[in-house]
């Protein structure tokens, strides 16, 4: 007959070593994960592309920003320091950085053109 009020057994490992045990799985869905955002959000060297600028600057601002780098306003994105631009070059991504952009991406998706 089974006992089943018997205690369980005691596991002898310590609480952080399940951490230790995922570590590696964990790193490897991680690095997945980045990898793919990255590859899926490159920007262009040239065309259409999302300039995304820091917080603090509006639309009305990064509006003025982008022509001064070269690239033309091809619209509003869903956020207000993000704008969809046209580059007709490869250096405008440096250029638009030199005027305060953080980065640029693919305008696709959240970071696509606003939908009217």
């Amino acid at each position: 007959m089974i006992d089943t009020h018997a205690e369980p057994p005691e596991l002898d490992a310590p609480a952080g070593s399940l951490w230790l045990a995922l570590a590696p799985a964990l790193l490897v869905a991680g690095l997945t994960f980045a990898v793919s955002a990255a590859s899926a959000y490159a920007p262009p060297a040239s065309g259409e592309m999302a300039v995304v600028f820091p917080p603090w600057i509006d639309e009305i601002q990064a509006f003025g920003l982008v022509p001064e780098a070269g690239g033309r306003i091809v619209g509003p994105s869903r956020f207000g320091n993000i704008v969809i631009a046209f580059a007709s070059d490869p250096g405008f991504a440096a250029r638009v950085a030199q005027e305060g952009a953080l980065f640029t991406l693919k305008a696709t998706g959240i970071c696509g053109p606003a939908s009217t």
